[in-house]
């Protein structure tokens, strides 16, 4: 089975887990800036931050085989106002650059003020430069989960931004059927606090007017080996009985579909 995963954070893996994660089947992964950084301390340090993505990972991945793509964002969290805004200046002259895809983790996570006005901020950038986005909602066990979504669905609403560039990660089963009715992508986020692949699994197999908008990532993993998430779920889905090319179509056809990927 071929496979992408369209939201892996490989700068906290190890080379040796990158080429194993080569050789179980994924043969590219869109890598995003995470939506929260501590230890961010100013614009610049977003920059390097950047600048190692496509100068160092996207090399180094496919020294290994695994062909890496790159999506920008200011995190929610970590900088003061004056390096967002600095952020914000800069990050459209890095647009252009062939291995970035799109723009993303944005989103929100609380649902307060300051993220939703960032929120809009990348999205407007976006817009402008007709990138499709990677929109962070909370994990599914936050309890303010159902509620969050449906406001980042408000936003995205009011700023006419097109859903067909809209691929929601992190999703939860209480609001799966938010995201799948606004016609966007819906990522199914196999992380230790989110999904396990048995779930993506079913929720492939029990939705198959929806298999178009669905895609399988990984983020962080889940449980210990967490970054093998992905080919974990293509185990659950042959147990289920899912055919190659319904499998192949949501961890191949729709994330190399959705981020337009130079990827054969």
């Amino acid at each position: 089975m071929r496979m992408i995963d369209p939201h892996l954070h490989l700068d906290r893996m190890k080379g040796k887990d990158v080429e194993t994660l080569s050789i179980a089947g994924v043969e590219g992964a869109v890598l995003p800036t995470p939506h929260m950084l501590q230890w961010m301390v100013s614009a610049e340090t977003l920059l390097r931050m950047w600048r190692m993505f496509l100068d160092f990972e996207v090399k180094h991945s496919e020294s290994l085989g695994i062909k890496v793509f790159v999506t920008l964002s200011v995190p929610f969290y970590g900088l003061d106002t004056e390096s967002v805004a600095e952020a914000l200046r800069l990050m459209p002259e890095y647009l252009d650059h062939p291995s970035i895809v799109g723009l993303g983790e944005i989103g929100m996570d609380a649902g307060i003020a300051d993220e939703e006005k960032l929120f809009r901020a990348q999205l407007a950038i976006a817009k402008e430069h007709n990138k499709p986005v990677i929109v962070h909602t909370p994990t599914p066990l936050e309890p303010q989960a159902v509620d969050v979504c449906r406001q980042i669905i408000k936003v995205l609403e009011s700023e006419r931004f097109p859903m067909d560039k809209v691929v929601f990660d992190h999703t939860g089963k209480e609001s799966l059927q938010d995201r799948l009715d606004t016609g966007a992508m819906v990522g199914l986020s196999l992380c230790y606090d989110k999904l396990r692949p048995e779930d993506a699994a079913e929720i492939v197999a029990e939705y198959p007017e929806y298999r178009s908008q669905l895609l399988v990532n990984s983020e962080f993993g889940y449980a210990g080996e967490g970054y093998f998430s992905v080919p974990r779920s293509v185990l659950s889905m042959r147990r289920l009985g899912l055919k190659r090319d319904v499998i192949e179509g949501v961890t191949w056809d729709n994330p190399k579909r959705f981020f337009d990927l130079d990827i054969d």
